[in-house]
This record gives structure tokens, sequence and C-alpha cells, in this order.
């Protein structure tokens, strides 16, 4: 007996991200399935696709009858079906400098970089924007292989708008924002992104801007700058300063800095971070010298040395007793009322009273001592003889 029949099969599948499948069940004794006139299998088909399309399905199904096969045809189906095979998609891996940014494909924000953003896409030509507020946005257009790609997204750093399009996204305008500074070297930084050393420019959509400019020994710039066209800022650097305060054990002591005079004793001043060299001088007492390095403030206290004259206690040979071993001995020499240990002594300059004692005989003398002289004592002994 020949039977021929048409029926509907009914396809179940996912949504087009999503691997489905539809199967088809008979309980007949035998049954083959055709699509396109291609073999598939027996009893059940299973076919994983995403994209739907039109295929032709053939059922023929044999079963026994007396020992006798007969080939049944049953109806042609025409179904909507998934294709065998989809198109293969790869990641896009986008990397921001600075997150959350919003990344943009063909128009279309497909998330936040915070600071890396990882879709899945199909190889093929991107226009990719990353996009975040207060800064330069990126824009680039890239060419996604087979492997995958991973993109730097540097905001906020200068950088060569795309080449216009056939049909072009509406952009905003950019400006350029160019910085400058009165200290070489100077780092430059825009809404906390560092652009490098001044000068740097930047293009930058119109808006607000925190500019901040540093260098080693200067107070920090800061300013909050409106861009509304090409804009040039100049960053006037002020030195560091600290406080010095230099006393001495001599009032009025003559201050030097770098040999130049700043004051007397004692001197307080505001000095630039750096060094220095200084000098404290006063009549009558040795320089002090030193180098010193302002880096905040500083109390210094100096100390300043006397200068020195010299005595010297000479006795003519004829009056001393020839029969002693060590007649210098028997001499003393006081300074201001202090005994000296020796009958040659320095002492500080100015007016000093000096006392010579030898047994029962005193001699005493004032002297005026200037700095750096030597001033010789030799006692003359005579006598007078008075007639009574």
């Amino acid at each position: 007996m020949n039977k021929e029949s048409r029926s509907v099969l009914k396809y179940s599948a996912g949504d087009k991200k999503t691997r489905g499948a539809f199967t088809v069940f008979t309980k007949l004794f035998s049954l083959a399935i055709f699509i396109e006139k291609c073999f598939f299998s027996l009893y059940t088909l299973k076919v994983s696709c995403l994209r739907r399309t039109r295929k032709e399905i053939f059922l023929i199904g044999e079963v026994c009858m007396k020992n006798v096969q007969r080939l049944l045809v049953f109806s042609l189906v025409t179904i909507l079906a998934a294709s065998l095979f989809a198109q293969a998609m790869v990641n896009l891996t986008i990397e921001a400098s600075e997150g959350p940014a919003q990344v943009i494909l063909n128009g279309k924000l497909y998330g936040m970089a915070n600071p890396r953003l990882t879709i899945r896409v199909a190889p093929g030509i991107y226009e990719l924007v990353v996009r975040k507020s207060g800064l330069p946005e990126f824009r680039q257009r890239i060419t996604v292989p087979a492997t995958g790609l991973v993109v730097q997204a540097p905001l906020g750093a200068p950088q060569t708008l795309p080449p216009p399009q056939t049909a072009p996204q509406p952009i905003k305008p950019l400006y350029t924002l160019s910085i400058q500074s009165n200290v070489a070297g100077a780092q430059v930084s825009v809404n906390g992104s560092n652009l490098g050393s001044a000068p740097v420019q930047a293009n930058v959509e119109a808006g607000t801007y925190q500019i901040q400019v540093t260098a080693n020994g200067y107070e920090v710039y800061q300013a909050n700058i409106q861009v509304s066209g090409n804009t040039v800022v100049t960053a006037n650097l002020k030195p560091l300063s600290g406080r010095i305060t230099i006393s001495a054990n001599v009032n009025g002591a003559e201050v030097f800095l770098n040999g130049v005079r700043a004051g007397v004793t004692p001197f307080t001043t505001e000095l630039p971070y750096g060094s220095y060299n200084l000098k404290v001088s006063a009549p009558g007492y040795q320089d002090y010298t030193a180098g010193i390095v302002v880096s905040g403030p500083q109390n210094l206290v100096v100390s300043l040395i006397p200068m020195m004259g010299t005595i010297r206690v000479s006795i003519p040979a004829p009056y001393l007793v020839r029969d002693h071993k060590n007649p210098l001995s028997l001499i003393d020499l006081y300074v201001d009322g202090v005994k000296q240990r020796d009958l040659t002594v320095q002492v500080v300059a100015g007016t000093r009273k000096v006392t010579l004692v030898t047994g029962v005989i005193t001699f005493e003398t004032t002297l005026t001592v200037e700095a750096g002289r030597t001033y010789v004592l030799e006692p003359t002994f005579g006598f007078t003889v008075r007639q009574q």
C-alpha cells in the first residue's frame, strides 16, 4: 500500500545569539530524513544554528508489510530553520587610560570601559569612539581580524582625528589647548591626566578643565580654565621658600648670603628653596662661613670665635740669676688677674691688664691688644740714688 501525506514540522530555537536545535521524531519502523536532498539520519534529526533559512525536508519511510517493503514518501515540508553554520564571533577588547569611559562602535553604545571592556563582534571594520566627560575623546577606525583585537585608548593625550568618512558621525568641535610654563620641564596634567612636560598641546571639546603644573622646588600651579576656542595658558610657578633665622653670640654681626650683605644679627628672612653660602662676621672675631640648604623653616645659631693677640714677656739675660737652673720659673704672668702657664700667651683682642710678679717685686701695665698682633713686654731695672 502506497500512502503519501503532507505535514508541517515545527521548529523551536533560541534568540539570535543562542544556538537552537529542532528534532523530528517518528514511530515508523524505519525513517530516513533528507534536507535539500541530502541524507542526514534515521528517526531523529538535530540541526544547530543561529540564522533561520528555508530548507526543503523530505521524509521517506519504509514499512514492512507481508515481508514486502514499501517505500512511503511523505509530504514535502517547507519550514523556517536555522543555517547549519553560524558566523564566527571574536573578542574586541578596549582598554581606556581613564575609566569609566563609554565605548561606542558605529554610533552604538556597547558599554563602559573601567578601564577595560571586552565585547563579542564579527570581524570587520568599525568606527570606535571612547569617551569620558571632561577629557578629549579617543576616535579611531579599526579593523577587527578573525583572531580578535585589543585597542589601547589614551584619553586626554594629543591625537590626530581620523579622516572624514563618507557618512561621518556628528562630532563636537575640538579646540587647541596650549599650556606653557616659566620653568623648563614642568609637568602638566589636565583633569588628572598627565600630558608631559611643558609646553604641551591637547585637542579638547568646549568646557571647563582643571589644569595643574608642578616642578621640584616650586609651588603647585592650579587653575580652572574655560575653553570655548583655541586657548593658551601660561603657568608662572613661584619658588618654594623657607623662613630663615640667624642669631650669633655677637649682636650686630654682619650676615652675608652668596657674598651679598643681607643684614645683621639677629637676622630673619624668607629664602627660596636652594643652596646658599653664608658668612657672619664681626670686628675682633673670626669670620663664620658655611653652606646651607633651604628646604623649609630653619633656625641657625652662630658662635663667633674671637680673634687673638699675643703677649710675650722677655727678661734680659743680665737680669736673670745665672746660678739658677731655670730662672724664668721664678716669674709669674697674670692677664686680667688670671695666672698664665707660660710667659707667651694668646689673649682676646681688647684692653688687657698685664701683671708680672717675681719674688716680692710686681710690675703692672695696661695694654690695648689688637687681633693678630704680638706685644713683647721687656721690664727694665734701674736704681735711683738719693742722698740723705
